[in-house]
């Protein structure tokens, strides 16, 4: 997998970008496409089947392209699937398959959130 390399973006502007614009220009500033890509999918279909759970993932996803621009922001290694929120990981790997989630603990790496 490829990793991210540090594109010098805030995580607050990672945040906002991704608050304003269709839940993907953050995970895209950040250099995470088809990441945001598959929340953005994972989104609609929660929108779809109902309201509530398009909202509850779309708030989790704002929280992971926050901590994932704060990760890459301190010089951590961050695949361009990574995910930094389990329970946003736990829901988008079901249509994502390349999902890795990593939470910055030193013992949580690959599909270690099951």
């Amino acid at each position: 997998m490829a990793k991210v390399e540090n594109k010098n973006v805030s995580p607050v502007v990672a945040l906002i970008a991704n608050w304003f614009v269709f839940g993907i220009l953050g995970y895209y500033m950040i250099g995470q496409t088809n990441k945001g890509i598959m929340v953005v999918v994972a989104t609609m279909i929660g929108s779809i089947l109902c309201v509530l759970p398009g909202m509850v993932i779309a708030l989790l996803a704002l929280m992971d392209v926050f901590q994932t621009a704060q990760a890459i922001e301190k010089g951590e290694d961050v695949d361009e699937n990574e995910y930094k929120n389990g329970l946003l990981f736990k829901i988008v790997k079901i249509i994502h398959k390349d999902a890795i989630f990593n939470d910055g603990s030193a013992s949580s790496s690959g599909d270690s959130a099951e």
